[in-house]
């Protein structure tokens, strides 16, 4: 299980740079950063080396945050593999909230992560299927 931070954030010039370069300055790694906006705000989610830390140093900035586990699971890079995790997870009869593919430096495939009600019913289903979740 992985732990995401979220910040909603003004959609406004220099607020993802000022958001990533107060984590970076603290000696934090990003593992990825996923933006999603609107005309007035965004959801910034991140992956990083100490995701408690950074929501510590942007919660003391003023910022809206939240944590979330989000399953990590390493997928191939053929054709047709997210299509085969997405079956495999809709077996689980659980709904994905949402999903966004990254490389994360450890690991040398794409890796999909999920957000969905329950991270633990839905990596258990997959580990039984063979899949490497994070």
């Amino acid at each position: 299980m992985l732990k995401q931070v979220s910040v909603i954030a003004e959609n406004r010039k220099g607020t993802i740079n000022n958001i990533i370069g107060g984590i970076s300055s603290e000696g934090i790694d990003f593992y990825n950063v996923v933006s999603n906006d609107s005309q007035e705000f965004g959801i910034i989610r991140m992956l990083c080396s100490d995701p408690e830390k950074a929501k510590e140093i942007l919660t003391r900035e003023g910022h809206l945050v939240k944590m979330d586990n989000v399953l990590g699971v390493v997928i191939s890079e053929e054709v047709g593999s997210l299509n085969r995790l997405l079956e495999a997870v809709s077996d689980s009869r659980i709904n994905i909230d949402y999903l966004y593919v990254c490389y994360i430096r450890q690991e040398k495939n794409p890796v999909a992560i999920l957000h969905v009600a329950d991270p633990y019913e839905v990596e258990e289903c997959l580990q039984g299927r063979g899949y490497q979740c994070l």
